[in-house]
């Protein structure tokens, strides 16, 4: 089995030893919490040496960091929001679809800094959130166009931060509420979002 494993660690190279490392930590971490996972139930995942991945992390907390940064790139939602030049409506739209597949493509990854209390005040809480900060800094200058035109009215920080949570509660709850259309359905639940938070639901 070593040997297996040394000729196949061998056939990669350094950097897709690291990247099959990063995605088995993952998996397993998902299936079994940070306490949960042993590295060396990672190595046989990713097909490594147990000493293999010391060797690219130095140890299960370093690893453990790394699969946070590798698994959320808060500058790709960045470069997206950047792009967008188009009215209020039609760009919030853009940003809700863009942030619920954020959300969605990283649960796993929410979910391990949510129920595990010991990261409150980690490095991994850090580097678990901060994309989700990053982001809302970018919807927060987004919103902050629109209020310095007297289009919306309200502090940008706290539009960004009520606009992401709504969509971020979604996405959570919706194994929980499995009769609700607005859970089921994409792109309904996002209109509804958008339309609700730039109009109310109060009868006019």
């Amino acid at each position: 089995m070593i040997e297996a494993q040394r000729l196949q660690e061998h056939t990669k190279t350094p950097e897709e030893t690291r990247e099959r490392i990063l995605q088995a930590a993952r998996e397993v971490i998902a299936r079994k919490g940070k306490r949960g996972a042993t590295t060396r139930e990672i190595a046989d995942v990713a097909g490594v040496n147990e000493a293999t991945i010391f060797r690219h992390f130095g140890n299960k907390e370093a690893l453990i960091v790394a699969v946070a940064k590798h698994s959320c790139p808060d500058v790709q939602m960045r470069d997206f929001i950047a792009t967008l030049h188009g009215g209020l409506e039609e760009d919030l739209s853009a940003i809700a679809v863009e942030f619920n597949a954020h959300i969605e493509s990283r649960i796993d990854m929410i979910r391990w800094s949510l129920v595990e209390g010991e990261y409150e005040n980690s490095l991994f809480a850090q580097e678990t959130w901060r994309p989700q900060t990053a982001i809302r800094s970018v919807v927060r200058d987004f919103f902050a166009r629109f209020v310095e035109s007297g289009e919306i009215a309200g502090d940008p920080s706290e539009l960004a931060t009520m606009f992401m949570g709504m969509i971020f509660m979604r996405v959570l709850a919706r194994e929980k509420f499995t009769d609700s259309r607005f859970m089921s359905d994409n792109e309904y639940a996002l209109k509804h979002i958008v339309s609700v938070f730039l109009n109310g639901v109060r009868s006019k």
